[in-house]
């Protein structure tokens, strides 16, 4: 009897369901009382399983004189129970997997949390979330020029000495007029793109799980989105162009990398 108990629990039986069925197999047709006190279970229980079980087609009633009796189905409607559940679980698999989609949408991390910021403050947000979040790589592509154009130097140091205290491994790839080497420590590598190639105001940063949008000229606004599949596909982007300015040719764009 406890294996089967178990295998009933297992199909998803409650303890009570369990007992009264296979108590009721084994004594045969009896009343609501006699059936909950050899089942051990409160009468109001025993009610409630009978209707269960009845619904499910494993009990049915007899009448005795004035008496209604309750007995088990043959163990053969068991097995076509069973089967008849199988089948249901599987149309509900067959459901899920058709709308995995829709649920992974509404898993956090999965659905971007966006946050807009506008005017000068814009890009001093995204500089506290970074402090805040601490992340251990950084990848940015943007104009170095309309950086420094919109934030004092005193700014931008202050934000430098506390990434400092975490030091990320960063990697830039800049648009700037600039054409001596960069550097702010060794855990940073910068690339420069120049000036008469290129020409683009905005700011592309990605750190920990968010990617941050940036644009300079005209009305200042960021957009920062905390997505990992963002992440993902936008460090890919920059692992590309990382990758092909690596093999360009000495003369066409300048690399440099920071002093060890």
């Amino acid at each position: 009897m406890a294996q089967w108990d178990k295998l009933l629990k297992s199909l998803g039986f409650t303890e009570s369901e369990a007992k009264i069925y296979l108590k009721s197999l084994e004594i045969g047709a009896a009343s609501v009382q006699d059936l909950a006190k050899k089942s051990r279970v409160s009468r109001v229980t025993t009610y409630a399983v009978i209707e269960t079980l009845t619904v499910q087609g494993l009990m049915s009633s007899v009448e005795k004189g004035k008496k209604k009796l309750y007995v088990a189905e043959s163990p053969d409607r068991l097995v076509s129970v069973v089967h008849s559940k199988v089948k249901t679980m599987e149309a509900t698999l067959k459901e899920i997997q058709a709308s995995l989609h829709d649920l992974k949408m509404i898993q956090r991390g999965e659905k971007p949390v966006v946050k807009l910021f506008e005017g000068p403050e814009a890009l001093k947000a995204i500089q506290d979330d970074v402090l805040q979040t601490r992340p251990k790589h950084m990848d940015e592509f943007g104009n170095l020029d309309e950086i420094r154009r919109l934030y004092k130097p005193e700014d931008r140091e202050v934000f430098f000495h506390e990434v400092k205290k975490f030091l990320p491994k960063t990697r830039a790839i800049f648009l700037s007029q600039e054409v001596k080497p960069i550097s702010r420590g060794s855990h940073e590598e910068i690339a420069l793109l120049p000036v008469d190639k290129f020409n683009f105001s905005g700011d592309v940063f990605v750190y920990g799980n968010k990617v941050a949008l940036s644009t300079f000229r005209g009305k200042q606004i960021s957009v920062l989105i905390e997505s990992e599949e963002l992440v993902k596909t936008f460090r890919a982007m920059f692992e590309y162009l990382w990758h092909c300015m690596a093999h360009l040719p000495v003369d066409s764009f300048n690399k440099v990398k920071p002093r060890e």
